[in-house]
């Protein structure tokens, strides 16, 4: 599998989604564009993309420019059937993609939230056996409107739109299921993390947090990566058959 990687800032790269990928003979092309990198033309060469998070706002288009060729990249993939996951700010760009809006949240989320599978998600073939109510790690002060096409997936008390999907292959989460030790140690010691931890220390708290719900949300990443990869695989398959009938 041929994988777009969109990674919207320094600091949130792939993490265990892009290692669980990789483990499987996927190949990730990377694209920084907030570095300057240029996106691609087309979905042509890929089967599928991968849009991270970021500390910028899904809004701001004046400040991220390069948001005017990403969401008609996004929207090519998806009419053509090709499988999105969106993370955090990538679930907020594609809620754009699908013509909603995205505003600022009541408060900032952080740290590792209770978040419920709806009936919808546990029927879902992207969640099916995972627990229904995983604590997953939370860094967005924004929200977005759910797509009037979208199926609601997973919710959590502090902010109702945490996963949905639309059609049969576009998933978009707000959490962060792709966190490692290693992301986690560095957001830890980001001025963001302090301001959004209420002036606490966010190292201790995430320190006590990765020993309680790391692990789980590690193999939550490895199984969401592995079946979201199956289902590029079957699309890319399905595409092939189509061209040599």
């Amino acid at each position: 599998m041929n994988i777009l990687v969109v990674q919207n800032y320094p600091g949130s790269p792939p993490g265990q989604l892009g290692d669980s990928m990789l483990a499987r003979g996927a190949t990730l092309h990377e694209v920084h564009p907030l570095a300057g990198e240029k996106l691609p033309a087309g979905h042509d060469p890929f089967d599928g993309a991968l849009i991270l998070g970021g500390a910028q706002s899904a809004a701001d288009d004046a400040g991220n420019p390069y948001y005017a060729e990403l969401l008609p990249l996004l929207r090519g993939f998806h009419e053509a059937g090709k499988p999105l996951l969106g993370i955090c700010l990538g679930s907020q760009l594609m809620a754009r993609v699908f013509g909603k809006r995205v505003h600022r949240h009541s408060h900032v989320e952080f740290g590792f939230h209770p978040l419920s599978l709806t009936e919808a998600g546990r029927a879902d073939p992207l969640f099916a056996g995972l627990p229904a109510t995983p604590h997953l790690m939370e860094f967005h002060e924004d929200t977005f409107e759910l797509p009037d096409e979208a199926v609601l997936l997973m919710t959590g008390e502090g902010c109702r739109n945490q996963a949905y999907r639309v059609g049969e292959s576009a998933y978009a989460f707000q959490c962060h299921i792709e966190v490692t030790r290693d992301i986690l140690d560095r957001w830890a010691v980001e001025p963001a993390s302090l301001a959004a931890n209420g002036g606490a220390d966010p190292v201790q708290r995430l320190q006590r947090e990765m020993e309680a719900h790391l692990e789980a949300s590690l193999g939550f990443a490895d199984t969401v990566a592995v079946r979201w990869l199956e289902l590029a695989a079957r699309v890319r398959q399905r595409d092939g058959l189509r061209k040599s009938a």
